[in-house]
């Protein structure tokens, strides 16, 4: 008999081990995944069929149905997104003009600390005619001075208008009234501004444009429209810029009964007759007789 060791090295043995070798390498060869990172990816995008590879990573596990995306073309992509954005500014300003934020009285402070902090960090403005200016300004610009960190009592002004008591004759009324508020008077200040307001606030870094009414349903014709030109002027004419928020501050109802439409005409009423008006309870007791001078 041969050896063991000579068994091992005939030719069939090796021929034998070979053959096992060749065998357990085609077994493995198949259980190794195909390489996917490589494989083509049909896509249509606009009509066209367009040949493109996967790529590599996690996106390569997609299942075979996603491979296969149909996009409408790229005109019809433009013409879906000017849609969703018409609808949606259309939604918008149709929520901001008619639901409109309010402030009613009692005015409170903002809820929590950190809000109340952030507040004081913040830059309002209130703007008006005060055409003249009474009692029912000074008690708005009296909380938003205690709320926020700077208030700009805003006069608006139209170069093609003339008036009969000019713009500057108001803010030096105004600021006689902050003057005699010591609560006020450090952060209070009056500006007349020509043009749009609501550049003029962008302008001052201002967070917040406040209009004082007596109530909306008094005055919320009026209001709505400029509000329209505080919501759209700096989408139209900033250009493309989104509108700073307007709020509206409801009367103190002590000083609802006052408006600046009532002193002018208690003015000419006196003025007709031929004596002097007492707007002692109507403006504050710094300006009565100056806007009685002024008006009457």
């Amino acid at each position: 008999m041969l050896p063991l060791s000579a068994v091992a090295s005939s030719p069939i043995a090796s021929f034998a081990h070979i053959h096992r070798n060749r065998h357990h390498h085609r077994q493995h060869h198949h259980r190794q995944p195909l390489p996917t990172a490589h494989l083509p990816v049909m896509m249509t995008v606009g009509g066209d069929t367009l040949l493109s590879r996967q790529p590599q990573g996690a996106l390569s596990l997609l299942p075979p149905v996603l491979s296969s995306i149909q996009l409408p073309p790229t005109p019809l992509l433009c013409l879906y997104s000017a849609i969703l954005f018409l609808v949606t500014a259309a939604t918008w300003l149709y929520l901001r003009l008619y639901h409109p934020i309010l402030h009613p009285y009692p005015w409170r402070l903002a809820s929590s600390p950190s809000r109340r902090k952030a507040d004081k960090k913040r830059k309002v403005v209130l703007a008006g005619s005060y055409n003249p200016p009474h009692r029912g300004h000074v008690a708005m610009l009296s909380y938003l001075s205690q709320r926020y960190g700077e208030v700009i009592a805003v006069v608006g002004m139209n170069p093609a208008k003339k008036y009969a008591v000019t713009p500057q004759q108001r803010a030096e009324f105004i600021q006689r009234m902050i003057d005699a508020e010591d609560d006020i008077k450090d952060n209070v200040r009056v500006e007349v501004v020509q043009g749009y307001i609501w550049r003029h606030a962008f302008r001052e870094g201002v967070s917040i444009m406040f209009r004082g009414i007596r109530s909306w349903a008094k005055d919320g014709d009026e209001e709505r429209y400029l509000h329209f030109l505080n919501t759209w002027g700096p989408m139209v004419f900033g250009p493309l810029r989104w509108p700073l928020p307007t709020q509206f501050l409801e009367g103190k109802p002590e000083f609802n009964h006052i408006s600046s439409t009532l002193i002018r005409n208690m003015c000419l009423e006196a003025k007709n007759k031929g004596t002097e008006a007492d707007l002692s309870a109507l403006v504050p007791e710094e300006v009565a007789d100056g806007v009685a001078k002024a008006y009457c």
